[in-house]
């Protein structure tokens, strides 16, 4: 059987940690083998600097009044909608809702409690997030 290349850069996004794949040993046979890629670093440097920006837009949205503290957290613990619906129990559409500012200000003790404990966070620090203009 031909040997599978397996890549073992350093990566410094996992902090010293290696990754793990499955791969085929020379018998044919998947095992697992210790890998690490600098494209894989490549992308997820590229994926967090992406949600870094979107942090700082949604704390300008948030200072307009057009987004809610919801996006901001969202964003600052890397989630998007689908993964954020999926850790508090409701349907995308209705966290998508959530995240305008109008309608944050209409939630209830309640439902904020579902995204603050989602975000690792009090209520309080959930509701009283504040930005300098």
């Amino acid at each position: 059987m031909e040997k599978v290349f397996i890549p073992q850069e350093e990566n410094k996004t996992t902090n010293g940690q290696q990754k793990v794949m499955y791969a085929p040993n020379k018998d044919g046979k998947f095992e697992t083998f210790k890998y690490g890629s600098s494209v894989e670093e490549y992308a997820t440097s590229l994926a967090v600097e992406e949600y870094k920006i979107l942090m700082e837009k949604s704390k300008q949205d948030i200072l307009s009044g057009n987004a809610s503290p919801i996006k901001y957290f969202m964003f600052k613990n890397r989630m998007d909608i689908p993964t954020l619906a999926s850790i508090v129990g409701k349907f995308q559409i209705t966290v998508k809702r959530h995240c305008k500012g109008n309608i944050f200000k209409k939630l209830n003790d309640k439902v904020l409690s579902q995204y603050a404990e989602a975000f690792d966070i009090s209520l309080e620090e959930l509701k009283g997030l504040h930005f300098e203009k």
